[in-house]
């Protein structure tokens, strides 16, 4: 995974990691999507009648601050799966007249507490006492147009195991950068999927 988009405590557990590296050699490090949120595809979602064009923004935060490399990462994504969806006429990055507006907010935040410390212990373990620690990721996607703006939130995560720790029950280790990658279009088409019940791309 580029550095952008590793998870906050896993960068913490890394760190503390690091300091112990000469006792321990290369530990495992394996990751897993949470399975918590459901795969959305176009067939799930109901177009509207008369589909608009559409202005797609994304941003992605690491615990609030602005991640410029991770939302370049994301941005293309976002307006993939837009466009994929169906739900418009027309996608575009840029404004375009007549078009509604779609933001995709993600912001990468912390669930275990202690990561780094848990890192250092297994570290200090060779190994042999693994961690696992998780990441959350916390969006919000909203919709303009005509002066109304609709919003459907959405949570995922990431389970990171270091070391001798079996990860979560019925998963499978996926590479980072794929991890992320799954985490970022679950969180767009679901968000898509919220919006559209909520009848947000139905034209007034």
């Amino acid at each position: 995974m580029s550095i952008a988009i590793r998870p906050r405590a896993l960068r913490a557990a890394l760190a503390a990691l690091a300091l112990s590296m000469s006792l321990t050699g290369c530990l495992s490090m394996k990751m897993y999507v949470d399975p918590a949120l459901p795969t959305v595809a176009k067939k799930d979602i109901a177009a509207p009648a008369t589909p608009r064009p559409v202005q797609v923004l994304a941003e992605f935060r690491t615990k609030g601050n602005a991640n410029a490399r991770a939302t370049a990462e994301l941005r293309p994504r976002a307006l993939a799966a837009a466009t994929e969806s169906g739900l418009f006429s027309q996608v575009s990055g840029d404004a375009t007249p007549g078009a509604g507006q779609l933001r995709v907010m993600i912001d990468n935040v912390p669930v275990t507490e202690n990561a780094g410390a848990k890192g250092f212990g297994t570290g200090l373990t060779f190994g042999l006492a693994g961690s696992l620690v998780t990441d959350g990721y916390n969006a919000t996607i909203s919709y303009t147009a005509n002066g109304k703006t609709t919003e459907a939130v959405v949570h995922h995560a990431i389970h990171s195991t270091i070391g001798n720790k079996a990860g979560p029950a019925g998963l499978t280790p996926v590479a980072p950068q794929a991890a992320a990658h799954q985490v970022m279009d679950q969180i767009v088409w679901n968000g898509l999927k919220q919006l559209s019940e909520k009848h947000a791309f139905d034209a007034e």
